[in-house]
């Protein structure tokens, strides 16, 4: 494939320009890699070989989200860039989705100065001088940063079309293997939803076989207790009917799960829910050294479930991250529309994570990494949220936190 740009240099001058070997390795890369990551690190990789530059940041559209989040940068601070996000809605990505070309930062002010005060200042912090939109069908894939040169020079003509004519390939390639990632996510969503409903069946048929003979037992202890007159013996009682208490607490657990109460539908503002919720962990949190950030829209998010339940699933929620988080950090709750039926929630904490072949996991009952945990919170938090016809996703890297992600319907 001949480059459209190669016809700009004599022979002589486009090797010495230009590498341009590095376009037909960067578009066999493209069209050989099916992993969404190697794809935006060998993006950016090749840039940085054929343009050096200081910064890099390249920001992909998360379905899970509904926001551009960092999916590969160099000469930029990895936790820093996580904590910044863009939505379809900002000026900088409408002017790009319209323009469908760069944004030159500095000699464009009429667009930087319509640019929100946060934008601002995520470019200031990226070191932003270009923006690149990363566009396929008509469709703003992502949005590529590009900060100084490492010359110091300033971009040339040449070098903005070079990179200009990168951006579709790489638009095409990305949007690719976004497709195939959903498509197996929704594949590991039905495995998961189908092992899960398996689980719940048989732990239901579980917990009432044993509710019932666990029921003549307690009352069979409870019958000894009063007639006791023997401390030991009264003793040994009442710790064999605070371990029946206990396992009628796992069984109510398991029920939970696999077949949540029924519920009792009103409408309510969403937010004061959550608010509720934070207010029961503040002081646990204070204690910690754990700083709460809320991100709610200024509006009441109206929708109809039910309240109890849903403080519950939070709470729950809120508290796995405080535990995640044994020296301190950010438990950050932001609330935004998924769609126009849909809220979405995003429960982010700082903690030390959740390992990759655990994610699988973390919904089934008594799955536990923690020390003398039971293994039912998160079984009840999907049963939950499952009865209000919601999604729920764990999204974790290994010291760098988790996210967990509610999705719920306005309406049920």
């Amino acid at each position: 494939m001949i480059h459209p740009l190669k016809g700009w240099f004599s022979k002589k001058k486009r090797a010495e320009a230009y590498p341009w070997s590095l376009f037909k390795e960067l578009e066999d890369s493209l069209n050989l890699i099916e992993d969404f990551g190697q794809i935006s690190f060998n993006f950016i990789g090749k840039i940085r070989e054929i343009l050096p530059v200081r910064r890099q940041a390249l920001y992909v559209y998360d379905q899970d989200l509904g926001r551009f989040k960092d999916a590969a940068s160099f000469g930029l601070d990895e936790p820093a860039l996580k904590s910044i996000s863009f939505s379809r809605h900002d000026p900088l990505l409408k002017w790009l989705k319209v323009n469908k070309t760069y944004l030159c930062v500095n000699n464009q002010p009429g667009v930087l100065n319509s640019l929100s005060p946060k934008e601002k200042d995520v470019l200031r912090f990226l070191g932003a001088e270009v923006c690149y939109p990363l566009i396929s069908m008509n469709r703003l894939i992502g949005i590529l940063f590009l900060g100084s040169k490492e010359t110091g020079s300033e971009y040339s003509k040449r070098d903005l079309a070079l990179i200009s004519s990168l951006t579709p390939q790489a638009g095409i390639a990305l949007e690719n293997a976004l497709l195939y990632r959903e498509q197996r996510e929704r594949f590991r969503r039905m495995l998961r939803a189908d092992k899960l409903a398996t689980i719940g069946e048989l732990a239901a048929g579980a917990a009432h076989e044993i509710r019932n003979p666990l029921t003549a037992i307690k009352s069979s202890l409870q019958y000894l207790e009063a007639k006791s007159r023997d401390k030991p013996a009264s003793k040994l009682l009442a710790t064999a009917l605070e371990e029946t208490g206990r396992i009628e607490n796992i069984l109510s657990g398991l029920l939970s799960f696999s077949r949540p109460t029924e519920l009792k539908k009103e409408r309510h503002d969403l937010l004061e829910t959550l608010e509720e919720g934070l207010d029961l962990i503040s002081f646990q949190a204070l204690k910690k050294q754990v700083r709460i950030i809320r991100l709610f829209p200024q509006a009441p998010l109206e929708l109809c479930g039910d309240r109890a339940q849903l403080k519950q699933l939070f709470l729950n929620l809120f508290i796995n991250a405080l535990q995640a988080m044994k020296e301190g950090g950010e438990l950050k709750v932001e609330v935004t529309p998924a769609d126009v039926q849909k809220a979405l929630v995003a429960v982010s904490d700082t903690g030390e994570g959740i390992a990759e072949e655990n994610l699988d996991r973390i919904f089934e009952p008594f799955f536990t990494t923690k020390k003398g945990g039971t293994g039912l919170g998160l079984s009840i938090c999907y049963g939950i949220v499952k009865s209000h016809r919601g999604d729920i996703e764990f999204k974790s890297r290994i010291n760098l936190g988790t996210t967990a992600l509610v999705k719920l319907p306005l309406n049920l």
